[in-house]
């Protein structure tokens, strides 16, 4: 009886499933010798296949993860599961369906694979009947995404790298048709570039509302923890997520259940839209909404990004920031704040300075669409230099004479001049120009319409200014080659 209750009692309290009956003592032994006659034939076997490092790799982590004493905590359960899903696809690509099984069936990959893979259920199975609370649903999903993003893009060319001075190289090549295979492979490669230009305009998005609401009042910016406003709790990193940590905790705080305002979720999917929409329309057409810029023969993520064309980067990562402080000026308007002096005087100052010192960012003479032409003496940089200068004179005139037009009562009437003075610098006064007619027209026409609807809260004159700019820009150049004085 008293091993009995000892026996039940270690079963309740292990932390390992190899602890928690006789048959799971039975099985690390047996799994132990396995392991460890595997481990010495794929070491002996590594000169002779590059092959050989994977399958050396499973059975040592096989033997460490029966033995106790090794991949415990974090690496439990994640470091079989990255291995066996690894070893699957690593397999799944070589030509030969025999090699799963050879050269013995006791210590071919198939067998180790499932022995990672049933290593894994069990584990799992086991934590989550012991109410291990560090494992759940939304975890699972994510580690799952994470290791598979990590094994496919990682781990596989890495591995394809290290064997490739082994393989045979044909004498002749023939072009044949992609597999589906390796269009999946692409098309998820090019998902995954997408995915992480977008999610950073997100993370900026999140960081605008927190320079909107502190810089007009003086307070600090990066130099802080975010807290709820309402119980002052600081705000764990895994629900600092921008979008996601909102529609997983449903809008609420996660210790006082108060409601997030939406406009944090909103300007974060605003961010996001800003760095996926320029993304498809101007990165990866190699510019091709840029008036002035250079035709590349060949586009899309492979020549723009991977082969990297460092010009067209330079003006989607500038076109990105500009939208966003526009954006920004729009969020403090909404608030009835003015922007403060440094921001007044420094975001034009950068916005010229880049635009006029890199040669590829402002490629809009001061001379298009007009019949002015400055003299063949005048070096490229002071051209751009007047052109960013008149822009943002003309944009600074266009605010001056438009603030007085609000679409709500109370509004700060700095925002929408320096938002046409940060327009005109970085796009040239043609641009701003043509923003300025047809902001006028559709201020015109919201402030005609008595229509409750068109004029919701958010909706102030930045706002309508940035919107006019999002919805203008794919269509830059068209408009820059048909409109002329």
């Amino acid at each position: 009886m008293l091993c009995q209750i000892t026996s039940d009692a270690g079963a309740n309290n292990s932390r390992d499933f190899f602890e928690g009956s006789l048959l799971g003592e039975y099985s690390r032994i047996l799994l132990l010798g396995t392991a460890a006659c595997s481990t010495l034939f794929w070491g002996l076997r590594l000169p002779l296949t590059p092959l050989g490092l994977a399958m050396l790799a499973g059975n040592l982590v096989l033997f460490g993860t029966a033995l106790g004493v090794f991949f415990q905590g974090f690496f439990h359960l994640r470091i079989p599961s990255l291995l066996a899903a690894g070893a699957i696809l690593l397999f799944a690509v070589q030509e030969e369906p025999a090699i799963w099984w050879s050269p013995f069936v006791v210590f071919s990959p198939a067998v180790t694979i499932c022995v990672l893979l049933g290593l894994v259920a069990c584990e799992g199975i086991f934590a989550v009947g012991n109410g291990d609370k560090s494992i759940s649903p939304w975890k699972l999903v994510f580690w799952v995404v994470v290791l598979g993003a990590s094994i496919y893009l990682i781990v596989i060319p890495s591995i394809d790298a290290l064997i490739e001075p082994w393989r045979e190289r044909p004498t002749s090549f023939r072009i044949e048709q992609l597999s589906p295979w390796e269009l999946l492979r692409i098309r998820s490669s090019k998902l995954v570039v997408f995915s992480t230009f977008a999610y950073a305009g997100a993370c900026l998005g999140s960081f605008l509302n927190v320079v909107a609401a502190s810089a007009p009042r003086g307070e600090a910016i990066a130099l802080r923890s975010s807290a709820c406003p309402v119980c002052n709790s600081l705000i764990r990193r895994t629900d600092n997520l921008p979008i996601f940590s909102y529609a997983r905790l449903r809008g609420r705080c996660r210790d006082c259940g108060a409601m997030i305002p939406k406009r944090y979720f909103m300007v974060e999917l605003t961010g996001f839209v800003i760095f996926a929409a320029l993304f498809l329309y101007e990165l990866v057409t190699g510019a091709a909404n840029v008036p002035g810029f250079r035709h590349y023969s060949h586009t899309g993520i492979l020549w723009m990004i991977l082969y990297t064309k460092w010009p067209v980067v330079g003006i989607y990562f500038f076109h990105c920031l500009l939208f966003s402080c526009v954006l920004m000026l729009g969020l403090m308007e909404q608030d009835k704040l003015r922007p403060p002096r440094w921001m007044i005087l420094g975001l034009p100052l950068i916005c010229s300075g880049i635009a006029i010192f890199s040669p590829s960012i402002l490629t809009i003479s001061f001379g298009d669409q007009t019949p002015l032409q400055l003299p063949a003496a005048v070096p490229d940089w002071l051209d751009r230099a007047i052109t960013s200068g008149m822009g943002g004179l003309l944009g600074w005139i266009i605010g001056f004479l438009t603030k007085s037009i609000q679409l709500r009562r109370g509004q700060s009437s700095g925002s929408l001049q320096l938002a046409f003075v940060l327009l005109g610098v970085s796009l040239g006064w043609q641009t701003v120009l043509s923003l300025g007619l047809f902001w006028l027209v559709t201020a015109k026409a919201i402030g005609l319409s008595r229509q409750p609807g068109l004029r919701p809260r958010w909706l102030t004159s930045t706002t309508l200014l940035f919107a006019i700019a999002m919805v203008f820009h794919p269509f830059w150049k068209w408009f820059a080659n048909h409109l002329s004085l």
